[in-house]
């Protein structure tokens, strides 16, 4: 039992190794996306709470650990992506299609994501503004692997399936 706790301390110190300087430094990176679905605003908006993100997730399914509804600031939420990750709701308007979140991942990386949600046209535009910075070296490299490329690849993973469940009622692959 000792040789599995001094290997898991050495993996945990490994994970905080600092950089040459001798001083950990946070990686940090903002990416921003933006999609169009077709739905009212007053429709989608509700797909970014925590248990409405259940109708187009896959997996995706929130322990949430405070009382009272799911949709408001304050609420606090688990899920098991990344490991485990917690999730405060930080900002709840809907009279203006906004909703914010700050997410945690131990040893890993914190998250900042807000999605805003306006009219156009028949549809409606989704804009997320995603910070990630890392609290370990391992998140780091968590953090250094979200360019670009990866970020629209994560953009159109929300877009299909969140345009599937406004089309058909029913969360991409469910079979009714």
């Amino acid at each position: 039992m000792a040789v599995l706790a001094l290997a898991l301390v050495g993996q945990m110190a490994a994970q905080h190794e600092p950089n040459s300087s001798g001083v950990f430094r946070a990686e940090s990176v903002t990416r921003t996306g933006r999609f169009t679905v077709h739905g009212q605003p007053y429709r989608v908006f509700p797909l970014f709470t925590p248990l409405g993100e259940k109708h187009w997730a896959a997996g995706w399914n929130p322990q949430i650990l405070t009382e009272g509804s799911d949709a408001r600031e304050g609420v606090v939420f688990r899920t098991a992506d990344h490991g485990g990750m917690v999730w405060v709701l930080t900002k709840y308007d809907p009279a203006n299609f906004t909703i914010a979140y700050d997410a945690v991942v131990s040893e890993g990386f914190v998250r900042r994501i807000e999605v805003r949600c306006r009219a156009t046209g028949n549809g409606t535009e989704v804009n997320v503004t995603d910070i990630y910075t890392g609290l370990s070296e391992h998140g780091n490299g968590f953090v250094k692997s979200l360019d670009e490329t990866a970020y629209k690849k994560k953009m159109a993973g929300w877009e299909q399936p969140i345009e599937h469940y406004l089309k058909t009622g029913e969360a991409p692959g469910s079979h009714h």
